[in-house]
């Protein structure tokens, strides 16, 4: 049993504003482990002193700072050097600012170049969000104000879950005869909100911490185009509600009422080609069909054997520069990792293998095969700059993971190798 003093990872996570998904991921990164692990139940317990440790992991990942580097930094004893790491990721990060606005400026001058100056065209001042202001936004708008909200409502932001459902709907599809794989899961739990989809192919489950901490749970299989539709509305809205109904599932902005609280659900718009009543609100249809039993297929998986963490950038830029539709991992006992284009069965010599920087694997010498529009956007999509590779052998599923203020698995099979492949 756990020493009394010691915290389950929920309430650590809701001490240290981030998820409990979130934390598993660092800890299986080897950034941040648990004080104690339950050999019985697998629980996770952290010590009250990690609180300050979590924290700042936190921030160093809102600046967008590799793994390697926050695991440096958390692992250094001499404050000074700690700060010498933490000047060296903001001198980078000045510099990226720096080639963005240069090459700003030279899309200002070949923009002008081309089309001249357009009669003194000026720059149109921006608002609160970075952007132009819309000539549609309200003259006069009125102050957001607290909802009175029920034990269903779940509180989330706009944005992340807008990102959210971009993220795991590139594991939807439509299908005919199994509609459900158009769909994605919603499960409240009272501390976050999972999103979860399947292709067959892929899984995405993506969690999104909660605004605020309530006891709402409950769960609802939403229409994947409802939700595609809905997402632009909900990126440009600072908070919303969620709120389950028999048919639909209802987003609203702070600054307004649930229909049911002021008594209109009779005539409520059940569908995305309906006209809303108004711009505070909207609505995705909810499926009548059941959402296959994601965790058991999990749960079901064989022990993970080689586990890669690696930059996101990196390995998108490997599969970009192979140029192929084959994509082969390979990682090497010393902790190695590198990748090739797969051979095309016209090639007798395999592809010349990129190493990739900054990537570690740990575990047994491994080579897989990924078609890159499976792997891709499961990279793509993924949340930080980092991403860690869960592999059991070269034919079973791979986990992919990622995780900042939230976190982001997609589970994704790999491929049989070309002939060409196997001979070479």
């Amino acid at each position: 049993m756990p020493d009394t003093e010691l915290i389950t990872i929920g309430a650590f996570a809701r001490a240290c504003g981030l998820s409990a998904s979130a934390l598993r991921f660092y800890a299986d990164a080897g950034v941040l482990a648990p004080a104690l692990v339950d050999e019985g139940t697998g629980y996770r317990y952290y010590a009250p002193e990690q609180s300050a440790p979590a924290r700042l992991l936190r921030h160093l990942r809102a600046m967008n700072m590799p793994l390697p580097a926050v695991t440096a930094l958390l692992a250094e004893p001499d404050p000074a050097r700690a700060l010498v790491l933490l000047d060296e990721h903001l001198a980078a990060l000045d510099r990226h600012q720096g080639e963005i606005r240069a090459a700003a400026a030279a899309a200002l001058a070949a923009l002008l170049a081309t089309h001249g100056s357009g009669g003194g065209a000026r720059r149109v001042p921006a608002d609160d969000r970075g952007g132009a202001p819309s000539p549609l936004a309200r003259r006069n708008p009125e102050p957001e104000r607290d909802s009175p909200g029920t034990r269903d409502d779940v509180w989330v932001s706009g944005p992340v879950l807008a990102a959210a459902i971009d993220q795991v709907a590139t594991a939807t599809v439509a299908d005919t005869e199994l509609a459900v794989l158009d769909t994605i899961l919603f499960e409240a739990d009272g501390s976050q909100l999972v999103l979860t989809a399947t292709d067959r192919y892929r899984l995405a489950t993506r969690t999104v911490r909660l605004t605020r901490v309530d006891a709402a749970v409950w769960d609802a299989t939403v229409n994947a185009d409802d939700l595609r539709a809905a997402a632009s509305w909900l990126r440009r809205r600072h908070t919303v509600a969620l709120r389950p109904h028999h048919n639909r599932v209802e987003f609203r902005t702070a600054a307004t009422d649930s229909l049911d609280d002021i008594g209109v659900e009779a005539g409520e718009p059940t569908t995305r080609h309906a006209a809303w009543l108004d711009d505070t609100r909207r609505y995705c249809r909810r499926s009548t069909h059941d959402f296959p039993d994601y965790r058991a297929m999990l749960t079901a998986l064989a022990p993970v054997r080689t586990r890669v963490v690696l930059s996101r950038a990196a390995l998108l830029d490997a599969m970009e520069r192979a140029d192929s539709p084959t994509v082969v991992l390979h990682t090497t006992s010393t902790g190695t990792v590198s990748a090739a284009a797969g051979a095309p069965c016209e090639q007798l010599e395999p592809a010349a293998a990129r190493h990739i920087p900054q990537a570690t694997a740990t575990g047994p010498a491994m080579t897989i095969h990924f078609a890159v529009t499976t792997l891709y956007p499961a990279v793509a999509t993924a949340v930080g700059p980092d991403v860690m590779l869960d592999l059991i052998a070269p034919d079973q599923p791979v986990l992919i993971r990622s995780a900042d203020d939230g976190d982001l698995s997609t589970l994704a099979m790999p491929r049989k190798p070309e002939p060409s492949e196997e001979t070479s």
